[in-house]
């Protein structure tokens, strides 16, 4: 457990705002316009009130958001991570892309969702000072 928040707390630190300072030849800066229409949808959908700071690519995309905060998508346009970076993601819009009863269970237990990471079996929140919650897709915690 300890590995995987160390890591958590790594791929955060690593996909949010540090990579406008990072000098890499692997990331690319972008215009929005060559995001995937899926990714651009998605945005415009769920974060249309967030001001765009940069677009990059590497292996992913990454879109990242005056304050910090940054969405990851994989290569197919399908985001896989949202990284608040101090900033917290509001439940009525996590709400839109995830399904009810697992922000219902959030809701009623913590305060505020950090970060939304998209897994193959379900998702995982860093929720109220850091704690790591993972669901599977029937909105089971595990």
């Amino acid at each position: 457990m300890k590995k995987l928040y160390l890591f958590l707390l790594f791929l955060s630190f690593f996909s949010s705002g540090y990579l406008y300072f990072y000098d890499d030849s692997n990331f690319t800066i972008i215009p929005y316009e060559r995001l995937p229409d899926i990714s651009k949808e998605f945005i415009e959908n769920n974060f249309n009130d967030y001001t765009i700071h940069n677009t990059m690519m590497s292996h992913h995309y990454i879109v990242i958001f005056k304050g910090g905060s940054s969405i990851q998508f994989n290569f197919k346009g399908e985001w896989i991570n949202i990284i608040g970076n101090r900033n917290i993601i509001p439940f009525e819009k996590a709400s839109r892309f995830i399904p009810s009863n697992i922000i219902n269970t959030l809701k009623s237990k913590y305060t505020k969702i950090n970060s939304i990471y998209k897994k193959s079996k379900g998702y995982q929140f860093k929720v109220d000072d850091g704690k790591i919650i993972s669901f599977d897709k029937e909105g089971n915690i595990i």
